[in-house]
């Protein structure tokens, strides 16, 4: 058996010792009490307020098979709770349970339980809790490197904070690998009109599909970059990058919709500096409190962590500092099945082996989704293109062996994994305020 322990920079605002003891009957030995040390201290608390994980000691008991915790707030029928969160098949090590916005102001912590299955619990965790940050109050701006990105891993947010949101997506996405791989078969006879193509269709994505949430169309930009990575803002900002396949490709494919003027409106040039100054200038006209993006350190897409840099760049040219950023993971180091388990299940933070960051420490925010917006959801997924994935027969039968045959709670809406992954009970992010951000990314000279 693997053994890993995932590990984090956290800094919890509020933290307790705490025991999983066994129900002492024999028919509910994979049930467990939760009970604290400091209870006092968690009487004193508004829970709704606070993010909750419990770092604990997990075993998988199987090889294939997803080990799951099921939270039951069961003392009172009415209120009986199911939420199931999977944890990796064949490792043990510590994982962190959500336990966000599971209880009320008028429960208390006796009346939690924990039910498992192809794992075990050991008897020691940790309860972690973070305040919950502020951000009813003022602009949000979602950076999102790909039509997509915002979907993925925000679009609970977005949806729930509607009339404050503004969404911004960076990159063209115009690569075809093939003429085969078009999301239409056949439509275009050479690579060059594919790419072309591509690209206005994606822009056309990332403009329309937050309409469904109701943010509206002013608040939404598509900035049509493409070619730059982390390296180009430190070693060569103003260098033009071109497409190979298409050289005369600029952002203006992308900028069709908009309706912000951008620096770059004019000059209509892939390069690093220019990347810079759109999103300083959104910072400026927007002056968000709260900005979401991509976890540099976690999150290993090239694209992705060139646009957390950038977004740190703009803040540093920028008159405004936001309040607090926020960091997302929307991909993973050999890992595609994360979050884990099917449809509607909690999830928590990603996979993540490192005990320190150059962030220093960072807090952590679950924001919760109803059943009705994780719906929503897949729906938005469905706006996509570039997540309708075709139904191969492969794909079918696993569909169907997973529904009929082992009844594991996949719903299948869609045939590209992230319809599996991605739809569910939480999104969850780290983050810290702006400078600090800003200050420690920025590559100094």
């Amino acid at each position: 058996m693997k053994k890993l322990d995932y590990q984090y920079a956290l800094k919890p605002d509020w933290q307790s010792d705490a025991r999983l003891e066994k129900q002492a009957t024999a028919n509910q030995s994979n049930i467990v009490n939760l009970t604290l040390s400091d209870n006092t201290g968690f009487a004193e608390l508004n829970p709704e307020k606070y993010t909750w994980l419990l770092s604990f000691t997990y075993q998988s008991t199987h090889k294939k098979k997803s080990g799951s915790v099921c939270v039951l707030l069961d003392n009172n029928e009415q209120n009986t709770v199911d939420h199931r969160q999977y944890f990796e098949a064949g490792e043990t090590g510590t994982r962190y349970l959500n336990l966000s916005g599971l209880l009320a102001d008028d429960q208390t912590l006796s009346q939690w339980q924990l039910a498992y299955d192809h794992c075990l619990l050991m008897p020691d965790a940790t309860l972690l809790g973070f305040k919950k940050p502020d951000i009813h109050h003022g602009p949000i701006l979602i950076i999102a490197p790909h039509a997509d990105d915002a979907e993925l891993a925000a679009y609970g947010v977005y949806s729930d904070f509607s009339d404050q949101v503004w969404i911004t997506t960076i990159n063209a996405g115009q690569n075809v690998q093939s003429l085969d791989r078009q999301y239409i078969t056949g439509l275009d006879g050479n690579l060059k009109d594919a790419v072309s193509r591509k690209a206005k269709i994606r822009a056309w994505n990332s403009m329309t599909t937050p309409l469904l949430a109701g943010v509206k169309l002013e608040r939404l930009s598509s900035l049509g970059y493409f070619n730059l990575t982390k390296d180009t803002f430190y070693n060569a900002p103003e260098k033009q990058q071109n497409d190979s396949l298409c050289p005369e490709l600029t952002p203006a494919i992308s900028r069709a919709l908009n309706t912000m003027t951008l620096p770059n409106d004019e000059l209509n040039i892939s390069s690093g500096q220019r990347l810079v100054d759109d999103l300083a200038s959104l910072l400026d006209q927007i002056k968000p409190t709260s900005v979401f993006v991509t976890d540099p350190e976690i999150d290993p897409h090239p694209e992705h962590i060139m646009s957390a840099h950038a977004l740190a760049l703009a803040i540093q040219q920028s008159d405004h500092i936001p309040d607090r950023v926020f960091m997302y993971v929307n991909h993973l180091r050999k890992i595609k099945k994360f979050p884990y388990g099917p449809e509607h299940a909690r999830t928590a933070l990603p996979p993540w082996y490192e005990s320190t960051s150059k962030f220093g420490h960072y807090s952590c925010y679950s924001h919760q989704l109803t059943l009705k917006t994780q719906k929503e959801k897949v729906v938005s997924f469905d706006s996509m293109h570039d997540l309708r994935s075709k139904p191969r027969i492969q794909k079918m039968l696993k569909a169907w062996w997973h529904k009929k045959v082992l009844k594991s709670g996949y719903q299948f809406y869609g045939y590209h994994h992230y319809f599996q992954t991605h739809i569910k009970a939480n999104e969850v992010f780290t983050f810290v305020d702006g400078k600090t951000f800003s200050d420690s990314l920025i590559q100094k000279e």
